[in-house]
Parts: C-alpha cells; structure tokens; sequence
C-alpha cells in the first residue's frame, strides 16, 4: 500500500479561515494530521461610514485593486448594496490566484493579477501598472497593511484612494489545548501564511512555551515572513514558492522524510 504524501504528520495550521479549514482538509486528504489554530481573525473597519463613503466613490476610478481574499469577503456586501454592477469602465485587479478564486465565486471574471510573484511587488511588475499618470485607483485593504503598493502607484502618476475594509485581531480562542500539545512535542511543523500571524503565534503560546515553539520547524509563504520569523528566532524556515495551499503541500511533502527524523529524535 503506497504510504500518503503526509502521512505521520502533525501540522499545525495558523491560516484564517476559511482558508485555513480547506488547507486542514487537504492535509488530512494526503494522510497529515491537521491542527487548526486561527491565529489571525477580521473586524470590521472602526470608521465603517467611511468605508461605505468610499465604496459610493468606485464610479470615479480606473482600476479597483483588492490586496487578498478577506479584502473581497469583507467589502462584497457593501459592493453589491451600493452598486448592483460595477461599471465596465472599472477594471479590477488583485494580488494573487487567492484573491483572483474569491473574486470569481463573486461573480467578477475578469481580473488582472500577476501569474507569478503574487504579492504587491508582482503587481506593480505587470504592464499596466507602469505609466499612469492621472490614472484614479482605489486599494481594498485591512487597516495597518503595508504601504507600498500605494506608494508606488503614487510615484508613477496615480490618484490612489485607500479604502479600509477591514482590521486584522488576535481570535478569541481557548489555547489551552494547543500549549498542551506543543508541550507534549506532538506537533511536527507550523504553517504561517502572514506577519500579523506568526506574531500573534507567539503571543498566544506565551513566554513558558517560546523555546519549544521556536524549535518546531516552520512552513511561511513568502521571503518577508521568513526575515520575520528568523528575527522572532525561529530555528528551521521553509519557503514555498507561492502562497498556494498546493505550494504548501508540495513543500510539506518534499520535507516529509526530514520531519519524520526530527520526530524520531525527540
């Protein structure tokens, strides 16, 4: 009988959800053991008047961008309350395959986004994003996010409207459970799919458990998660190649026999 890609393996499993619970089913599916641990939850925007004011803003705009999935989930009610179709002179474009898949299920086809690099930098590389001089574009984003990718529409010629949909906080969760299993060595490998998450991680499992947290090898997404990560004091960082859960996957897999060792030694 072929043994699973996963197969032995604890994984715990810090992405939000939903995300997070279709990457914990695809774990079990190859014979992993998921552990979900959501440690990144989304408010609403404190000033919502505000985000509702800038939504009735769209007509003006040539490009609405939409920084990740929980950008759409969280603006989507108010879009379709304000506009019941988007105007054809908008075009719409997004940071990743991820965005991309949740914008679709919401009915909007067609989007640019970059095929490669899926993260701002990927973005500004595309064609369209180089000269725009008095081009208007609006930025669905999370409160606090990064600020480069309006920057740099701004120094190419954009008017670049801002609209916060959303703030990222740490989930109200009984940890209990998961310090207990990090106690007990019984998890295998940790995957963090974002900055904000990885700091909540260490915050939730706090101060008696933080050596043994930053022991257990960890699986991130991107290079800047894991500088975070190095600089959190993390021992052993995984890169995949994309924020894909078939990215994570693979490179679960691939690590497979290495983390069976690990356990071994224990």
């Amino acid at each position: 009988m072929k043994i699973k890609k996963l197969h032995d393996l604890n994984i715990l499993v810090t992405r939000p959800y939903p995300s997070g619970a279709k990457l914990c089913e695809l774990i079990k599916s190859q014979g992993g053991c998921a552990i979900h641990l959501p440690t990144l939850a989304f408010a609403p925007p404190k000033n919502s008047s505000k985000f509702i004011a800038s939504i009735r803003k769209l007509s003006q705009q040539n490009w609405l961008i939409f920084i990740s999935p929980q950008a759409v989930y969280a603006s989507l009610p108010v879009l379709r309350q304000e506009w019941r179709a988007l105007l054809p002179s908008i075009k719409l474009a997004c940071i990743g395959i991820g965005t991309m898949k949740a914008l679709h299920q919401a009915g909007y086809l067609h989007v640019l986004y970059p095929k490669k690099k899926w993260n701002s930098e990927g973005l500004l590389a595309l064609p369209e994003f180089q000269s725009l001089n008095k081009q208007k574009i609006a930025i669905i984003r999370g409160e606090k996010g990064r600020d480069q990718l309006e920057q740099t529409l701004k120094k190419r010629g954009a008017r670049v409207l801002p609209i916060i949909a959303y703030r990222r906080i740490i989930p109200e969760i009984e940890i209990h459970p998961y310090q207990m299993l990090l106690k007990q060595q019984t998890i295998d490998s940790i995957i963090a799919t974002s900055n904000n998450g990885i700091v909540n991680l260490t915050k939730m499992m706090g101060k008696a458990l933080h050596t043994r947290l930053l022991d257990i090898p960890l699986v991130v997404i991107s290079e800047r998660i894991k500088e975070l990560a190095h600089h959190l004091g993390f021992q052993t960082i995984w890169v995949a190649h994309n924020a894909s859960h078939e990215a994570i996957l693979e490179l679960l897999a691939k690590k497979r026999n290495e983390l069976c060792q690990m356990k071994m030694k224990l």
